[in-house]
């Protein structure tokens, strides 16, 4: 008995803790890791990789954007512009006028031709964009912007 309660002392004589350090120690770490796993979390979403983050967008191509409030613009698109993305040749698609096909009653119009006068450039914040869409050059909508340039 005298060997077993010295065994169990520490260095000045106090009973040892019985690994009580080690289960700190576990708690410590785990704590640690979930402040890492929130910290990377809050960077997701509010920093680098969240819904306002740079994708590939193909120049010099043309990509749909479709926005928050069920509108959907056309035109080539900028992402690196502090905050705003930029949106330049913008078309758009509006009830009634000259229709892209014999099948539907929405024509596509040029922005800047508006009562209100806009230039054709258009900052756009991203956080009202739903998602974006290169789009292909052989699509209705890229055929009649051309065709639009064309004539005029």
């Amino acid at each position: 008995m005298a060997i077993d309660s010295k065994m169990n002392r520490g260095p000045i004589g106090r009973v040892s803790g019985g690994g009580s350090s080690k289960k700190n120690q576990g708690w410590i770490w785990a704590g640690v890791l979930i402040l890492l796993a929130l910290l990377a979390g809050a960077w997701y979403v509010y920093g680098g990789g969240g819904s306002n983050a740079s994708g590939p967008i193909a120049s010099g191509q043309y990509q749909a954007i479709f926005v928050d409030n069920g509108q959907v613009y056309f035109g080539e698109l900028d992402m690196d512009t502090g905050g705003f993305y930029t949106l330049t040749d913008v078309f758009y698609l509006q009830s009634g006028g000259v229709a892209i096909d014999q099948t539907s009653n929405l024509a596509l119009v040029k922005l800047g031709n508006e009562a209100h006068g806009p230039t054709d450039k258009m900052m756009i914040n991203p956080e009202h964009i739903l998602f974006i869409e290169d789009m292909k050059d052989d699509s209705k909508v890229v055929q009649a912007i051309n065709q639009y340039k064309s004539s005029n």
